[in-house]
């Protein structure tokens, strides 16, 4: 029994749970030690009050964390100051006093500067760490958490379908046990592991922080190392509470590529079926050379010169590294003596030596994956956002990016989709989130952008604007390739001179050195003569404006006292002369070409008309990607669409804009069926960690004392998060299970990725199980009648469905006299929730931004074979308690109204991009009950949330409403 189920099963119920909510309050809400301790004393003056009989609790937070056992003994290992190499913790068998390499020592004096002796000896530098083993051991102390790792092996499996990380070919075929079997075998016979054995696969992610200690100290990074189990389906990998933070690497400053191996020979408990972290992490853990280095990538050989060439986005353009040359390279590596010999020899190989090459089973180059987080979202989707068309000026202020903010505000979306920044692409909009640039590619730009470049882009100077950028991109890439010709030149003239001696070496390099500042000063010169010519067509400019104003000002003042004479004359003249007629108005000024701030005419736009169809082909590579269950074919798309848009992309914009993530998005592919869907070999939940640490409170002292704080409060928090599961199994009427609901409740994460794939019914309020769907229904509801034409929906669906069970509304004639009248009262919920997405019913709640569905309706058989897909708004959600079939059941129903589809063409390829779902219909127009799809359905036929916007379209601008599917 672990310390927290023994204090579970001593304390009484109300002081554990007493304990248990201040704790709880403290580690997920950082309540101040000294308010718990004042709310502990008020609630023992409470007590004592109501019923001095009951025990009172103690008045300190640190005797309730006692009494609950929420402190997890950890190691404190000491590290050395210079080198980083860790040591065995003091009093050990193996223990160091000065580390072997610098002979400095690593333990503080025995006696302080005031001459007290220590209690026990303090490392100089601290590195917290906990076993692995140990953790798993915590794990598995919770009941019914085997099964629930073993639930895998008894999913549904098909061939080319991918799930879950098990459908994935790293897990499924490669992954072997120490005798050479698979090791997540999963035969017939094998439901509870080969042998019986409960067999686990994590993965481990590594990734560095700043942590800002003031507004004056330097920044201090610290590195958690950290493992997510791969057996717990979502609803549980994507807590942060299980996760396994083995250690917290000291800082102030990241580890260097051979530094950071010395913190991970303790890594070898589990099965390791991946390494999860952003590039430099990747190439620190893995022993690749740095992001920056001549080879950059991990899985193929591809050169800084060939990545900005077509030839870099074609597959198999570029040998792949083997696991077998990266182990033979880092034994090499291993076997050098000096830093120099080190130095050269990445530079020539581009490899390190590895700890993770002592697992046999690893494989050094597949089992290191490119995390789609950093990739695809902070990689590739900020880089065409941000920096290609707002830094670029393609999107400028107070102009598309107007626009774009315009259009942006009239999306209606669930609120738990999160929200992006008002004034995106702007100082004031802030950096976004991965979750954001998540939103913007996948839910916001497929329909904005298309509707932006149509709203923005001049149609009479089109091609010109696409001559002009031609001619662009052909300079910039002439430039490229005479500097690129120009360097290698020099190089051997270098070499060359370096054979003929140390003089000729030295000339040539200042006559290379002259060559180089005569250039600088040549596009010095050029670059002050191009800012004088600007400035001078802004002066000019600006003189013809403001003498074109002072001349419309002219005329306004003569015409208004001509206008003036010609009144008074009017008024002399006899009643019966007619008035002269008045002078003919001024004609109409055209209008002057403005000047931006930075001197550029503003119809100079920088908007391609081939933008939009590019960025929906990455739009709809990410959607596909997306999805939680993958097909061979699907990725097979997403690949030849992600190559598609960065060879576009190439020839859009230039060699310029492509950075190392645009080849590297071209591996995702392989990774996808090596590890399954991405959420299960993504960065989200370890940042999410990273947040996490960062908001304890600490002292700010270095030396490992910060990440001994983080990770002394993180494994209390864990185990506050475990008290409270493991409160909620206690009697279901008891004081800990119901203020347990309450406090998960609280603290669950409303938005978000990580929150989206941690959403799961064990939160919901109430489940029903209804034809095998579980959903839960809120907890406000009212009874009432229903609507005299819900109700006669309601009995034409039931007909419908069961002719044979014919129902009628009770105020009209039966049509058959066996028919079952409909009793109209009803129960009437807030909101329904389904695979952890919440439902609104809009004329309950009266709003409808969480109310837009898609619902699949199955034929009236419930075959399936002829389901037709329904797009509309939830108006209402019930419960009939009527048993018409006498089955002893209650049915539940949404009643449903259907958008109009619109049937106009369009001049936006959103047609070309299925896996978009984007679909028109009419505006503020719905389909009469006549449709042939149902106007009440099931609560299991909704299928996912919509987004919707009104967009124009076509030459005449019709205003139609554009909705896009949610559901992955």
């Amino acid at each position: 029994m672990s310390n927290g189920n023994r204090a579970m099963s001593t304390l009484p119920p109300h002081l554990l749970t007493i304990y248990a909510v201040t704790t709880w309050l403290h580690l997920q809400w950082h309540l101040p030690r000294a308010a718990c301790n004042a709310l502990l004393s008020i609630l023992s003056c409470l007590l004592l009050f109501l019923s001095p009989q009951l025990e009172t609790p103690f008045r300190t937070l640190q005797s309730a964390t006692r009494v609950l056992a929420l402190d997890t003994p950890f190691y404190t290992l000491p590290c050395c100051p210079t080198c980083r190499e860790v040591y065995p913790p003091a009093g050990s068998t193996h223990d160091q006093d000065t580390c072997m390499a610098c002979n400095i020592p690593l333990f503080l004096p025995d006696t302080t500067r005031r001459g007290f002796t220590r209690a026990k000896k303090i490392p100089y530098v601290k590195y917290p760490y906990l076993p692995l083993s140990v953790q798993i051991r915590s794990i598995l102390t919770i009941p019914g958490v085997e099964a629930t790792l073993d639930g895998w092996r008894s999913k549904p499996r098909a061939p080319g379908q991918y799930t879950d990380i098990f459908d994935g070919d790293m897990c499924r075929l490669k992954l072997k046990a120490p005798d050479g079997s698979l090791f997540f075998s999963n035969g017939p016979n094998e439901r509870q592991g080969p042998d019986k054995e409960l067999r686990i696969g994590v993965n481990l992610g590594i990734d560095w922080f700043s942590y800002i200690r003031s507004n004056i100290a330097p920044s201090h990074s610290s590195c958690p190392t950290s493992f997510s189990i791969c057996n717990l389906p979502p609803e549980y990998r994507y807590r942060t509470s299980n996760l396994l933070c083995t250690s917290i690497l000291p800082g102030p400053k990241e580890q260097n590529p051979d530094q950071i191996q010395r913190f991970l020979r303790r890594l070898v408990r589990l099965i390791l079926v991946a390494v999860v972290c952003d590039k430099p992490a990747a190439h620190k853990i893995g022993g690749f050379a740095s992001h920056s280095h001549t080879n950059l990538c991990t899985a193929c050989w591809i050169t800084q010169a060939d990545k900005a060439r077509a030839a870099a986005f074609v597959k198999d353009a570029f040998k792949e590294r083997t696991n077998l040359q990266q182990r033979e390279l880092g034994e090499q590596y291993r076997q050098l003596t000096t830093p120099t010999a080190c130095k050269n020899f990445v530079k020539d190989f581009a490899t390190r030596y590895t700890q993770l090459s002592r697992l046999p089973y690893f494989d050094l180059v597949n089992q290191v994956v490119i995390d789609p987080m950093h990739n695809l979202f902070l990689g590739l989707v900020k880089t065409h956002f941000y920096n290609i068309w707002v830094q670029g000026k393609v999107l400028r202020p107070n102009h598309e990016l107007t626009a774009f903010h315009d259009m942006l505000a009239n999306f209606t979306l669930p609120s738990a989709c999160g929200k992006l920044p008002k004034d995106i692409g702007m100082p004031s909009g802030g950096s976004l989130t991965a979750d954001q640039w998540l939103l913007l590619s996948t839910v916001y730009g497929p329909i904005v952008i298309p509707q932006l470049w149509s709203a923005c882009l001049p149609s009479a100077d089109s091609d010109h604007i696409l001559q002009d950028r031609v001619a662009q991109i052909e300079r910039l890439e002439t430039e490229k390739a005479r500097q690129a010709e120009k360097k290698l030149a020099d190089r051997r003239a270098l070499d060359a001179a370096k054979k003929q001696g140390k003089e000729a070496y030295a000339l040539e390099r200042a006559r290379i050195a002259k060559e180089k500042e005569s250039e600088a000063a040549e596009r010095n010169d050029a670059r002050l003569k191009a800012a004088a010519t600007k400035q001078a067509e802004k002066a000019r400019l600006a003189a013809e404006k403001k003498a074109e104003k002072a001349r419309l000002s002219a005329e306004k003042k003569a015409a208004k006292h001509r206008k003036k004479a010609t009144n008074d004359a009017m008024e002399v003249l006899p009643s019966d002369t007619p008035p002269e007629p008045l002078p003919s108005a001024a004609p109409e000024v055209p209008h002057m070409t403005d000047v931006g701030d930075d001197g550029e005419e503003e119809l100079k736009f920088g908007l391609h008309p081939d933008d939009p169809a590019n960025f929906l082909k990455l739009s709809g590579a990410l959607r596909i990607l997306m999805q939680h269950t993958l097909l061979d074919a699907d990725i097979d798309s997403a690949d030849t669409l992600i190559r598609q848009y960065v060879t576009e992309l190439l020839k859009l914009y230039g060699s310029n804009v492509i950075k190392p993530n645009h080849h590297y998005a071209t591996h995702i592919a392989t990774f996808a069926r090596n590890f399954g869907p991405l959420h299960d070999f993504w960065t989200f939940l370890f940042e999410r960690l990273n947040k996490v640490l960062k908001s304890f409170k600490t002292n700010n002292h270095g030396d490992g004392e910060l990440e001994t704080t983080f990770f002394s409060e993180f494994h209390r928090m864990c185990e506050s998060s475990r008290l409270t599961y493991a409160l909620l199994q206690m009697p279901k009427e008891s004081l800990p299970c119901e203020v347990a609901e309450n406090m998960l409740k609280a603290s669950s994460e409303e938005r978000g990725t990580v929150a989206a794939l941690a959403a799961l019914s064990k939160e919901l309020d109430e489940v029903d199980a209804d034809a095998g769907q579980t959903y839960a229904l809120s907890p406000r509801r009212q009874k009432t009648s229903m609507t005299l034409e819900t109700c006669r929906l309601l009995a034409k669906a039931l007909c419908f469905r069961s002719p044979l069970t014919p129902v009628h509304c009770r105020s009209d004639r039966p049509v058959v006299p066996h028919s079952i009248p409909l009793d109209r009262k009803a129960t009437f919920f807030d909101y329904v929730v389904i695979k952890g997405k919440r439902f609104y019913a809009s004329r309950t709640v009266g709003y409808n931004s969480s109310s837009l569905v898609h619902a699949v309706i199955p034929d009236s058989h419930g075959h399936g074979e002829g389901s037709r897909n329904g797009y509309g708004e939830v108006l209402e959600i019930f419960q009939l308690d009527q048993d018409i079939h006498f089955v002893g059941q209650s049915m539940w129903f949404a009643r449903m109204r259907w958008f109009k589809p619109w049937h106009g063409e369009s001049s936006v390829c959103w047609e070309d991009f299925a896996s978009l779902s984007v679909h028109l219909w009419e505006l503020e127009e719905y389909q009469g009950s006549d449709t042939q799809i149902p106007t009440i359905i099931d609560l299991d036929c909704i299928h996912g949330h919509l987004a919707r916007t009104t967009v124009s379209i076509g030459a005449d601008q019709v205003k139609v409403w554009a909705t896009i599917n949610l559901a992955k």
